[in-house]
């Protein structure tokens, strides 16, 4: 009976820790990073959409909460006691391995942002950095592989 209750423990602490690391941290970067990155953005380009990156932080935050909210309610709804401690545990280790890439002073953070809120910037501004889809993809996923060069046709 204890290895049971052991193995619902350490299940529920992996349901949990999955579930922060896939969604969880996705919000928390949007509030602790995201805003600060907007403020600076509206600084330095006056022109910045402001109002539609807010909107979007907003609608990941929220959605976010409501996820994790249900996930939470049902694990403490028809699960034992350990298996929802088991659980909190998931969640705060996850966001214990997280924590630095909250910071909107994270270069990973920052690139990102970019690409995620281009369409924040001014018509203008994104067409002379480069901001087509495309860039924004190659900026991201950058790839090293020699089987994505093409070669010059002679």
């Amino acid at each position: 009976m204890a290895i049971a209750t052991i193995a619902e423990f350490l299940s529920f602490a992996a349901m949990g820790f999955v579930l922060m690391a896939a969604v969880g941290i996705q919000a928390l970067v949007a509030m602790f990073s995201s805003v600060p990155l907007t403020r600076r953005h509206v600084k330095e380009c006056p022109q910045f959409n402001a109002e539609r990156a807010y909107h979007r932080i907003r609608l990941v935050v929220v959605l976010t909460f409501i996820l994790v909210c249900i996930a939470a309610a049902l694990v403490v709804l028809f699960a034992p006691t350990a298996s929802v401690l088991g659980f909190l545990l998931g969640l705060v280790l996850a966001f214990g391995v997280e924590i630095k890439r909250m910071c909107p002073d994270n270069e990973r953070n920052r690139k990102s942002y970019e690409c995620f809120y281009a369409d924040c910037y001014p018509h203008f501004e994104r067409q002379t950095a480069g901001w087509t889809p495309a860039a924004l993809w190659r900026r991201l996923h950058p790839v090293s592989s020699s089987r994505t060069e093409t070669k010059d046709p002679q």
